[in-house]
């Protein structure tokens, strides 16, 4: 290379123009022609391209050329050279017109400029500086084709890369060039790089589409597409000129949708310019390209109007090439996937087009008129092909020879079959049986498949029909296509047979046999299903019978599980395990080791699916029935079962279903049971529990509780978290079982409840259902609908959980309703006292909670009484559940009682007595109602609670067992004598004195209950049960009670409360006691005194005693003065003023000063010591007392007051003014006794009246207002004195006291003189301008003495009496609605018609205070003034003032719905006058004009008539003028007429008003205004999409933020249809923040499909994703695809369309929140996507992993690989397709290295298989995907998946294309070049593998382009194979003397001799021998050598030799001629040799 260099710089021109094409030569390699490159050439080469010498240029030119024909795309080092060293300027320079180029040397300039411009910004700038446009021109107009080719993609690329250069080249005449390059005439490299030219042309301007379709580029255009198939031009030029032309038009028509549409009218127009076919060609074309970019869900266009016009075009015509043109686009739309789905019918379409195709001319009519019909007349396919009619012809079709007319026929029967039932019987009686079964035998592969298709869908049909299929010997048909077909006949016929096949006859079971024990067909699965389903049918003998024919069967299929294929395992397990599971009458023959071992042995198969086939057939075999079983567990023991729990534990929970099924059989083996322990069985049956089927989970519970009967809990649940796991999963498997299998689970579960804690099993069952006790429902639900053992064993469940969460298990019990009846009919019927007690304590914590729905639920089941009896009995039989039999928890309800066990050493026990739990349901039961008390003591309850009660008093010092039973009786009886029929009872009167005995028990809570019960009896008892209770002595244990249980036991009253007991009984039969007169003079109310005074002491362990004891005392002492005396003596007086000192609560003030009251109104009290102390202590209350204290206080001064000693003592004048100040109180007995004891204190003292005046503040005011407000008249004139006397003081008479003035005022308005009341009723009316004054006259009801005063004509008088009205109601709605009945708006109707202006505006006033009442303005009253108003309204000299007032009065009345109702005036009548005052200067009349035009307009007939269009004008200027008020009335009014006058409020320029309000700024408006301003504007829109145009983009915009969905949809529609219109809208739409609005829409869920389509299309304009807020918006897309509140499936697919789109910018692709979005579209990919969202999230995610490792790595961590592997074996192939191109860019480079594994090239391989299977072709992108893994990731090379991936491609390099073969043979060498490195026996496997493409190879180098030939040789000279030598004959072998007895010798490097037989006496012997040698690589270089001799009597004489090279035979496969044989007696070379030598990948058939 140096020395190539130094000649082209220091050389001769001639000798650098060789070197120069030396090196054009040397650049074709491309390893060379890097070194080229890197050597320095370009320097030289550019000096040397600027030669004078012609040659040395044309050599320097293409040298140029081709050292950059390798481009820039990856080579960096070559970029740098080619920027250093200005090869591009150096290039346009030569273009230059000033430099005359050679042709040839223009050609390769172009070319190497070709190469290095791409339709990027690289050297383009460099282009247009040197005038690159106007050159580019010029040279399209070469006759140079190479040239021209090159000049138009030179300028398709420089539009590409600059679109301002358009203009320009438009300008410089370019468009018609490029045109005329397109035409027919040209070269087709030509024409497809003009195309391309012109299609980047009109991608990027509008300007240029015009100019193309001015230049009459459409008609050439249209004929560039259709010139391939007219001009059959081949290659990738023609494909390049099609698709190049058809992105053309579409530019030009606005997008391919556009185009079709375009296409379609224009083969139906008569006036084109081109041909008709040529345009339906071109729409067959398009329609076949069409690919569909946006949503999947909606319809890219009108599809229907398409096929439509093409149905059109279908009508027959005189040019055939038309009509073959509509068939061709017909079947390009029906097989277009894109378009086929919005079409009905589309596959039965599309067999139809096929068949016109090829049918006859007869036939074709018929066939069109179907198509037509189909498609026209909206029937189905049975119609439209005539439904009988139609059958006949297609059977008839069956029978031609055409293999393609029999593939579409049959295939629309099948269509039919699958579709229409009526079609089978059709078939049927067509005689369409006999000629498909003929089909299966002699069609095509594919009409066999679909034969066999059309007969398994008439089998499923009908029996009869069936019988007639298998009567036309349908069976040896399908089991021949079963044997020989391929996977989808074999799949069809396995169908078919298992419908057709009903007895199991030997011939079919030999067949069977001999297909699976035979070689072919390779593939045995679907075999083995119809043997497994012959075997089903069999007989039992037949199949248990050894030597039996099903016998065999069915071992044959056993020993297939030793087969090699894995699939065929899986399928015989499969098949095996059904065939055990349906036929359980031969498992016990069949359990043999012979049948089970193969089964175990599988059990360890790598392959899951045939381990758990295996364990589903050992699980059937294994299940347990009455004969056998021990047998069949030892034989299955002997085998070992850690297999099966190693299966068990796998991750695959179906494989672990089956093995834990199996081993649920096996368990109950002790033996088993512990090696199944050993290994940790545990683990696996907890996860099928949680995870698995409800079959497994009943097999898990099963296995369990055979491990449980075996070994404690705490052996098999190890650690807490397997316990809660397994607890948790045991209840959630209840849901999905059969009741009456849920004994295994339910035995667990209350094995687990009765389990205790212990070292080993520290975790309750209780530990785990309290996290999640929502998993009780499921017993709950067993408990409902169970059988009544599951209902026991659930009830001992639930009884032991009842004391831990009670609320929780009452909640779920009555959630399952039927739990309660269920509980109850255990209690009444269960002979189990477990159960009983169970249910009893479950019921309580039911009925606790929820006790009204129990009830209902119990007494709606008929369950209540027999219950009540139940338990009557439980309590008769007193029974216990001692513990050692049962624990059940105590329930909390009963814990409640008590507090700590040791301050009251009240046991909480751990287990609960029957009896006593059959008390507490009692009392739940009988506080529901009092039907149930009744039926509790009709059923003898009172008697047998009394006799218990009597058994415990009568020796309370022995030990009671039932101690809580005691205080529950109790309990119960107040409860029960809550109703007086109990009460009254004879037992009743029994019970008194067991109770008064328990009051004296030691414990609290016997004596709390005893007062309870006797609360109960004196509350509903008679007057004789109160005295009996009185007389037992009852009353000192109650008082013992006082205050003791608020205190200490607070929970007593808790329960009390549950129970409606009162709250403190003792209290409340004392008082009930002590309301008796006989109790209260008795003995028992004397005895009681000194109890009650002991309790006046302060008690703080009693503090609410004392307050009780005041009360009782009260009572006694109204007794008489006896009691007082008694209570004096017994301390009271003194313990009752200390009491008050200490400041009591104000009730107990009160009290204490009442019962001092009491005491001190006997005379002889007076004089007691502690009268003094107790008058101190009263004024004190009355100082600082409540108001009820005082008010005793004072009383008890009264009689104080009485002893002169206490009257003039010094305290009592301190008594003055707190009297004083209770004269101010309003109550009359405060102030009465205020008074008296003021009269009393100050009687006969004169000294007293001193102290009087001499009190603080204005005591005359205070005296004025009392007297002011009395009824005596005395006192008024007192207090008339006194205010004289006061207002004589001048500050007291300017005082503005309302109290001074209204009350004489209101007696002057009472006057019979006229005068009189007029001037108090101004006088009135002037005081009341004071606002503080109204309040004071509103107490006086003057208002119906002045509504009587509106009348007469006394029209002064009259108005001011409403002026006075108007002021007392405002504001006031009482006052007014006084005025409302007292008639005044009768009489102001009256007054209205006569009345002058000014009465007329102060009516109206007073109708606008009164009707501010939303009240009176919805009466009948208010209505009343709506006509005269208006009428009002009318008069010419009415005031401003009165408008304003009757205005804002109808506003007032008519906003009110019902008011517009009874409007009898016509709209006409009301609107004009209220259009006059639209335009009225004031702005209030303006206001409340539109207001109540707006309420008006609520009425529609108000909207629709005409008269209300002449409001509309002045309606939108108020709504311009910007006053706020205004603007908001204005603006609702129009929110109404728009709705039936759109157009009038457009034309009267409401959109540009309406649009000035919400796009204000400064100031905002209102929201309430902007909303309604957008609702008019979207009402507008609304009418007609013309107006979407003249609303500025801004205010569709702003409309997005509405609040109202129906604005947003019509904004979003506007801007959507818009941005369609214009292209460049888009630009407006960002710039104006619609991006964030569309987000905000998308987030908040609004909208979603219409937001996410306008944004999608927004980021599909290129210059919005070069905008600063496209970066942003990937986030908000993310966040909303990860939102798991999305649930709209289109607006998911436009968000990820719009991350698509915004991927194509390479900036935003490298974005940061570019992380988020590869994340949001692997989460789409994950949520099983429609096939549109997979394409789409696969495209955006190819985009941004194209441009950022960072995006790459995101997309492996979010799990993005697997998902992405999942696709590429997508049913679509496109996803397929982009699957593999998107793992291609991951694994580009070694970012994620650590996520290549086998598994990636498995899924690859499975791809590529079912490619080859389903359709073959190769997918070009699997494979360049493959080829690039082993490019970037040598290490895969010696992996097991690359040697499986070799098999398949190899089959691609046979059948795939020329690009997939060349990624084939990359792949191949590339693992070629590792065999020396890997282990000799992987590099043996991948070769032996590889040798399989010995004959493709072969091939390929004979029919492969040359550059296919060096990579195809190296991979032949080094694979493995055989070479073949056949000696087929000799020629003339005659000898001079004897016979010949010829044979040959043949030997051949260091291999063994070969020799042929001898063939005597013959000259010309055929031996037809062939002999084969083995290489591990081919034997290059050696030779064959043939030895010819003969046998004679004298030995072996040589004949002749050849010897061949046998090196060509390898590259050709088969080499064979005549040779001659070299030997001196043949020197005429007549003695010959004919030989064939081959090489090949295997042994001949006749060497073998």
């Amino acid at each position: 290379m140096p020395l190539f260099i130094s000649v082209l710089r220091v050389g001769t021109a001639v000798a650098k123009a060789n070197v120069a094409a030396t090196l054009s030569v040397l650049c074709k390699d491309e390893d060379l022609r890097l070194k080229v490159l890197l050597g320095g050439c370009v320097p030289p080469l550019l000096s040397l391209l600027k030669s004078d010498l012609n040659e040395a240029r044309k050599a320097a030119a293409e040298a140029i050329y081709e050292v950059s024909s390798g481009g820039l795309a990856d080579d960096h080092v070559g970029v740098k050279i080619f920027v250093t060293e200005g090869v591009v300027p150096t290039l346009w320079e030569q273009l230059n017109s000033k430099n005359k180029q050679d042709k040839v040397v223009e050609g390769f300039v172009t070319g190497a400029l070709r190469n290095l411009c791409g339709d990027k910004d690289g050297y383009w700038r460099a282009t247009l500086a040197a005038g690159g446009v106007d050159i580019i021109v010029g040279l399209l107009a070469s006759d140079n084709s190479v040239t021209q080719s090159n000049a138009a993609s030179l300028l398709a690329r420089l539009i590409l890369a600059f679109s301002d250069s358009i203009p320009k080249v438009i300008d410089s005449g370019a468009v018609k060039g490029l045109l005329q390059l397109v035409g027919q005439k040209n070269d087709e490299s030509v024409r497809a790089s003009a195309a391309d030219a012109l299609e980047a042309l009109s991608s990027k301007s509008t300007k240029a589409k015009k100019a193309v379709a001015d230049a009459g580029g459409v008609p050439i255009l249209i004929g560039a597409v259709v010139a391939p198939s007219k001009e059959c031009m081949q290659g990738k030029c023609g494909q390049a000129l099609q698709g190049h032309a058809t992105q053309a038009l579409a530019n030009i028509c606005g997008g391919m949708p556009a185009l079709i549409i375009y296409l379609g009218e224009l083969a139906l127009s008569p006036r084109f310019a081109a041909p008709v076919a040529d345009v339906i060609g071109a729409l067959a074309y398009s329609l076949m390209v069409y690919r569909q970019k946006s949503t999947f869900d909606e319809e890219p266009f009108n599809v229907k109007q398409t096929e439509n016009m093409l149905v059109i075009l279908l009508k027959p015509r005189d040019n055939k090439l038309v009509q073959d043109r509509v068939l061709e686009a017909m079947a390009s739309l029906y097989g277009n996937t894109f378009l086929a789905r919005w079409l009905n019918h589309s596959e039965a379409k599309k067999i139809l087009v096929g068949l016109i195709t090829m049918a006859a001319v007869d036939v074709q009519e018929h066939l069109i008129v179907s198509v037509t019909s189909l498609c026209c007349d909206g029937v189905g396919i049975w119609e439209a092909l005539k439904k009988r009619e139609g059958i006949q012809l297609l059977i008839s079709l069956l029978g031609l020879s055409n293999e393609q007319h029999q593939e579409h026929a049959v295939q629309l029967l099948m269509v039919l079959t699958d579709e229409v039932d009526d079609s089978k019987w059709a078939i049927t009686a067509a005689g369409g049986i006999p000629p498909l079964v003929q089909l299966l035998e002699g069609g095509s592969q594919k009409a066999r498949e679909d034969a066999a298709h059309v007969l398994w869908n008439l089998c499923c049909h009908s029996e009869d029909i069936r019988a007639c299929v298998e009567s036309a010997g349908a069976v040896p048909a399908l089991l021949w296509l079963l044997k020989c077909g391929g996977p989808k006949g074999q799949e069809a016929s396995a169908k078919a047979l298992g419908r057709l096949i009903r007895t199991a006859d030997s011939i079919t079971i030999n067949q069977l046999l001999a297909m699976l024990l035979g070689e072919s067909p390779s593939l045995k699965a679907h075999i083995i299903r119809v043997l497994g389903h012959v075997l089903t049918i069999s007989s039992h003998s037949d199949l248990v019978q050894n030597g039996g024919l099903a016998n065999k069967g069915l071992k044959s299929l056993v020993q297939v599980l030793n087969a090699a294929n894995e699939e065929t395992q899986e399928c015989a397990a499969s098949v095996l395990a059904d065939l055990f599971s349906s036929r359980q009458d031969i498992c016990d023959n069949l359990a043999t080791d012979e049948i089970i071992q193969p089964c175990m042995k599988l059990l360890a198969s790598k392959t899951q699916v045939v381990a758990t086939q295996s364990a589903r057939a050992l699980g059937a075999l294994s299940r347990h029935t009455k004969a056998k079983s021990s047998n069949k567990i030892s034989c299955i023991a002997e085998g070992e079962v850690k297999p099966l729990i190693k299966l068990a534990k796998t991750s695959f929970i179906h494989a672990a279903e089956a093995a834990v099924a199996a081993l649920a059989n096996l368990l109950s083996d002790s033996l088993i049971a512990a090696e199944a322990l050993a290994e940790d069985v545990a683990s696996a049956l907890t996860r099928v529990l949680g995870e698995g089927t409800s079959e497994g989970k009943k097999n898990a519970s099963r296995a369990l509780h055979q491990l449980l009967k075996h070994f404690p809990v705490g052996d098999v649940l190890k650690g807490n978290s397997q316990c809660r796991f397994a607890v948790l999963a045991l209840l959630e498997s209840l849901r999905a079982m059969d009741l009456d299998q849920s004994a295994d689970t339910l035995e667990v579960v209350a094995l687990l409840a009765r389990t205790k804690q212990s070292a080993n099993f520290t975790y309750t069952l209780w530990s785990a259902l309290a996290e999640v006790p929502s998993k009780l429902e499921s017993l709950a639900y067993c408990l409902a609908d169970g059988p009544p053992p599951v209902q026991d064993k659930v009830i001992q469940v639930l009884s032991r959980l009842c004391g831990e969460q009670p609320v929780v298990l009452a909640d779920i019990l009555i959630a399952t309703s039927k739990s309660i009846g269920s509980l109850a009919n255990r209690i009444i019927n269960s002979s189990s006292l477990e159960v009983k007690v169970g249910g009893f304590v479950l019921l309580i914590c039911a009925a606790k909670e929820h006790r009204l729905k129990s009830m209902d639920l119990l007494d709606m089941d008929g369950y209540l009484k027999p219950l009540i009896h139940a338990l009557l009995d439980m309590m008769r039989q007193n029974s216990s559940c001692c513990s050692l039999e049962i624990e059940v928890r105590t329930p909390k309800a009963l814990k409640i009682a008590f507090q700590e066990a040791d301050k009251f050493e009240v046991p909480d026990p751990a287990t609960v007595l029957g009896g006593t739990v059959a008390l507490w349901l009692l009392s739940i039961i009988s506080s529901f109602n009092e039907e149930n008390k009744h039926f509790v003591m009709e059923a003898g309850g009172v008697e047998l609670l009394s006799e218990k009660l009597r058994n415990y008093t009568s020796n309370p010092q022995a030990e009671f067992e039932d101690t809580e039973g005691v205080w529950i009786s109790a309990m119960l009886l107040a409860i029960l004598f809550q109703d007086a029929s109990v009460v009254s009872a004879p037992a009743t009167m029994s019970v008194i004195p067991l109770l008064a005995l328990l009051l004296k028990s030691d414990e609290m809570i016997d004596r709390f209950f005893a007062a309870q019960a006797m609360a109960s009896l004196v509350c509903n008892g008679n007057k004789e049960i109160i005295l009996t209770i009185a007389n037992s002595g009852a009353v000192a244990g109650l008082i013992t009670l006082i205050g003791c249980v608020d205190s200490d036991m607070p929970n007593l009253v808790s329960l009390s409360n549950e129970f409606s007991l009162v709250r403190n009984p003792d209290q409340n039969v004392l008082e009930r006691l002590f309301e008796i007169e006989d109790v209260k003079v008795g003995s028992t109310a004397r005895k009681a005194i000194p109890l009650l005074v002991d309790l006046l002491r302060p008690m703080p362990d009693r503090p609410s005693a004392p307050p009780v004891a005041v009360c009782l005392l009260t009572q006694i002492a109204d007794g008489g003065d006896t009691n007082k005396l008694i209570i004096a003596e017994a301390g009271a007086l003194e313990a009752l003023p200390k009491y008050l000192s200490l400041s009591p609560q104000d009730s107990t003030e009160a009290s204490i000063s009442e019962l001092l009251r009491i005491l001190f109104s006997h005379p002889d009290l007076l004089q007691h010591e502690a009268a003094v102390y107790s008058l101190n202590q009263l004024i004190a209350v009355l100082r600082l007392g409540s108001r009820n204290a005082r008010l005793s206080a004072a009383r008890a001064l009264h009689e104080l007051f009485d002893a002169a000693n206490l009257r003039n003592s010094e305290s009592a004048n301190q008594a003055i003014h707190p009297l004083f100040d209770m004269l101010d109180a309003m109550s009359d007995a405060e102030q009465e006794a205020a008074l008296v004891a003021l009269i009393k204190l100050t009687a006969g003292n004169s000294s007293k009246g001193a102290l009087l005046a001499d009190v603080e503040g204005n005591p005359l005011e205070r005296i004025y207002k009392v007297l002011s407000s009395a009824s005596s008249l005395e006192i008024k004139e007192k207090a008339a004195q006194l205010c004289l006397a006061l207002f004589s003081n001048s500050r007291i008479r300017s005082t503005p006291i309302a109290t001074d003035c209204i009350q004489p005022l209101v007696m002057l308005m009472k006057s019979d003189r006229d005068s009189v009341v007029e001037s108090a009723v101004c006088a009135f009316e002037r005081l009341l301008d004071d606002e503080r004054q109204v309040d004071h006259a509103s107490e006086h009801n003057v208002v119906d003495l002045l509504v009587g005063l509106v009348s007469g004509s006394n029209y002064r008088l009259i108005e001011a009496s409403i002026c006075a009205l108007t002021k007392l109601g405002k504001d006031r709605t009482p006052c007014k609605m006084d005025m409302l009945k007292a008639g005044i708006i009768d009489y102001c109707l009256e007054l209205l018609p006569v009345a002058p202006s000014s009465l007329c505006s102060t009516i109206s006033e007073l109708f606008r205070i009164l009707t501010n009442s939303g009240a009176i303005a919805r009466s009948s009253d208010a209505s009343k003034i709506v006509d005269p108003l208006f009428k009002v309204l009318l008069r010419p000299g009415f005031s401003k003032w009165g408008q304003h007032s009757a205005l804002q009065a109808l506003v007032n009345v008519l906003e009110k719905p019902q008011s517009l109702v009874i409007l009898e005036l016509t709209p006409s009548q009301v609107v004009e006058p209220l259009i006059s005052f639209l335009e009225s200067p004031s702005q209030a009349i303006q206001q409340l004009s539109t207001e109540l035009l707006s309420h008006l307009l609520a009425q529609e007939h108000f909207q629709q008539d005409i008269t209300t269009r002449n409001a509309i004008l002045p309606l939108v200027q108020l709504a311009g003028m910007g006053i706020l008020n205004l603007q908001q009335t204005a603006v609702k009014a129009l929110e109404k007429i728009s709705i039936s006058w759109p157009k009038e409020v457009a034309d009267a320029g409401g959109i540009f008003e309406l649009s000035k309000v919400i796009v204000e700024d400064d100031p905002q408006p209102p929201q309430s205004l902007w909303e309604s301003a957008a609702l008019v504007l979207s009402n507008v829109l609304h009418a007609s999409v013309d107006y979407y145009f003249e609303v500025p983009l801004v205010v569709l915009v702003k409309m997005l933020h509405s609040s109202q969905e129906g604005t947003v949809e019509v904004a979003l529609n506007a801007l959507i249809i818009q941005e369609r219109s214009d292209a460049s809208s888009a630009e407006l739409m960002a710039d104006a923040h619609a991006i964030d609005a569309l987000l905000n829409l998308l987030r908040s869920h609004q909208c979603e499909e219409a937001a996410g389509r306008l944004l999608e299309a927004l980021f599909n304009n290129v210059r919005v994703r070069e905008m600063k807020i496209s970066k942003y918006a990937i986030a908000p897309l993310s966040q909303y695809l990860l939102d798991p509140q999305t649930r709209s499936q289109s607006g998911r697919l436009l968000a990820a369309l719009a991350l698509g789109d915004l991927s194509q910018h390479e900036g935003l692709a490298r974005a940061s929140d570019s992380v988020s979005a590869c994340r949001a579209l692997v989460s789409l990919l994950e949520d099983q996507p429609t096939e549109e969202m997979k394409m789409v999230a696969i495209c955006a995610l190819q985009n941004f992993v194209m441009h950022s490792r960072t995006n790459r790595r995101a997309v492996a961590e979010a799990g993005g690989i697997l998902v992405i592997q999942e696709q590429l074996l997508s049913s679509n192939p496109e996803v397929g397709i982009q699957a593999a191109l998107l793992i291609r860019f991951l694994f580009s480079n070694h970012t994620l290295q650590e996520y290549v594994s086998n598994e990636l090239i498995r899924s690859l391989t499975a791809a590529l298989e079912r490619e080859l299977w389903s359709s073959a072709t190769i997918n070009e992108e699997v494979l360049k995907t493959i080829n690039v893994i082993f490019t970037n990731f040598p290490k895969l090379h010696i992996s097991e998946a690359a040697t499986l991936c070799i098999p398949h491609l190899v089959g691609a390099l046979k059948s795939g294309s020329e690009s997939a073969q060349e990624s084939v043979l990359d792949t191949l060498c590339l693992l070629k070049h590792s065999w020396s490195t890997m282990p000799l026996d992987v590099a043996k496997s991948q070769a032996i593998v590889a040798a399989e493409a010995i004959p493709i190879l072969q091939m390929l180098m004979k029919t492969c382009p040359p550059s296919f030939h060096d990579r195809a040789d190296s991979l032949l000279h080094c694979l493995p194979g055989c070479l073949t030598v056949t000696i087929k004959r000799g020629n003339n072998l005659k000898q001079t003397m004897g016979a010949t007895n010829a044979f040959c010798q043949l030997t051949i490097g260091n291999c063994p001799r070969r020799q042929t037989k001898v063939i005597s006496h013959c000259i010309s012997p055929e031996w037809k021998e062939a002999f084969t040698w083995a290489f591990d690589v081919p034997p290059k270089g050696q030779k064959l050598h043939i030895v010819c001799k003969t046998k004679t009597t004298f030995g072996k004489t040589t004949l002749g030799r050849v010897t061949i090279q046998i090196d060509k035979v390898v590259t050709e496969g088969v080499y064979s001629g005549l040779f001659n044989l070299n030997h001196d007696s043949n020197k005429d070379g007549s003695r010959t040799l004919e030989i064939e030598i081959s090489w090949s990948n295997r042994m001949s058939d006749d060497s073998m």
